[in-house]
C-alpha cells in the first residue's frame, strides 16, 4: 500500500521522536520518583488572566499563559498553582493517561496544577483557554505532542487547539480546571478523533436536562451526523459537522444551557466544556 507524502512525514517525526526519548530515557532516571516543585515562578495577574513564568531546573523553564471569559476575581490571592517535575515513570500520573502510547516526554516530564480556592468567590464563562510555552521541547510537523488536561483528580484528555513553533506552543480550552500535562501521544490519530467524539457525545447526553430542549434538539442532531461521519471514515463531511456545532454553541445564550465555573464547584459548565471537547475535536480533524 503507497504512502503519501503527509504519513511518511508524520511518521519520520515519530520515529525520531522516539529515538529522541529513547536517548533520553537514561537522564529521566535521575528525576526523583517523587515531584519537585519549581525553584522560581513569577506571576503577572490581570483583570482576564494570568501568565507565570517558571524555572523548574537551570535546564527546564516554561511559560504558561491562561486567559478568562466575563471572569471574576482573577487575583493572586485566589489561586494555588503548582509547578512540578516528575518522572516519566511516576504511576500517580502514568494511571491517569489513556494507555501506554501516551507518555510524558523524558525531556519535559512537567506537571502543571492550576487551583481556584474554593471559598474566594472566583468565576468564568464559557471557555478558559491555556497555553504553553517552552523551549525544552521543539515543533516539527507531524510530531506527536499534545496537551492534555484532568479536572479533579481524573484522566487525562486531549484538548489541544493548536500547536506551533518557537520552540514549542501549545494552547487548549476547558470548561473547568486543574492538572494540565505536555505529553507524546502515539495513538492512531483515526482513534484519537473517536475517542474524543465519543466523549463529547457522553458529555452532551449526561447534561441533557440542564440545556433547553430546541437547542439540545439541533446539537442532539448534528452529534448524531457527526458520529456517523467519524464512523464511516468522511472526516471532510465530519469538519464540516463540527464546525456547524462550535457556532451553535458559541452563539447560544446562557438561557440556553449552563455556561458559567466557580471556584466552589456548585454549577456545571456545560456551554464551556461542550465548546473545549468541539474545538479540540477539529483540531483533530484539520491535521488528519
Amino acid at each position: 500500500m503507497a504512502i503519501s507524502a503527509k504519513q511518511h512525514a508524520q511518521n519520520r517525526s515519530l520515529f525520531m521522536y522516539c529515538v529522541s526519548a529513547m536517548f533520553l530515557f537514561i537522564g529521566s532516571l535521575s528525576i526523583a520518583n517523587s515531584a519537585q516543585a519549581a525553584s522560581q515562578v513569577d506571576v503577572t495577574y490581570t483583570s482576564d488572566g494570568f501568565t507565570a513564568q517558571v524555572q523548574l531546573t537551570s535546564l527546564i523553564e516554561l511559560e504558561v499563559a491562561v486567559r478568562f471569559e466575563n471572569a471574576v476575581g482573577v487575583a493572586a490571592e485566589n489561586f494555588n498553582l503548582d509547578f512540578q517535575l516528575v518522572s516519566p515513570l511516576n504511576t500517580s500520573v502514568l494511571n491517569r493517561l489513556p494507555g501506554t502510547l501516551v507518555s510524558l516526554p523524558v525531556d519535559f516530564p512537567v506537571l502543571i496544577s492550576i487551583q481556584p480556592i474554593a471559598d474566594r468567590g472566583f468565576s468564568f464563562e464559557g471557555v478558559a483557554e491555556i497555553e504553553i510555552y517552552t523551549k525544552n521541547l521543539q515543533y516539527v510537523a507531524g510530531s506527536p505532542l499534545r496537551l492534555f488536561h484532568s479536572s479533579n483528580g481524573g484522566q487525562f484528555k486531549d484538548i489541544t487547539v493548536t500547536t506551533g513553533a518557537g520552540s514549542y506552543r501549545a494552547r487548549g480550552g476547558m470548561g473547568t480546571f486543574s492538572d494540565f500535562l505536555i505529553v507524546a501521544d502515539l495513538r492512531a490519530p483515526t482513534s484519537v478523533i473517536t475517542s474524543k467524539v465519543n466523549s463529547f457525545g457522553d458529555y452532551l447526553q449526561a447534561q441533557s436536562s440542564l440545556i433547553a430542549s430546541p437547542t439540545y434538539s439541533v446539537l442532539s442532531a448534528a452529534f448524531s451526523a457527526l458520529q456517523s461521519q467519524v464512523n464511516n471514515g468522511n472526516y471532510s463531511s465530519a469538519l464540516t459537522t463540527i464546525n456547524e456545532i462550535i457556532t451553535i454553541l458559541e452563539t447560544a445564550e446562557s438561557a440556553v444551557m449552563p455556561s458559567i465555573w466557580r471556584s466552589s464547584k456548585d454549577l456545571e459548565n456545560v456551554g464551556g466544556t461542550l465548546l473545549a471537547q468541539a474545538r479540540t475535536i477539529r483540531y483533530s480533524l484539520r491535521i488528519l
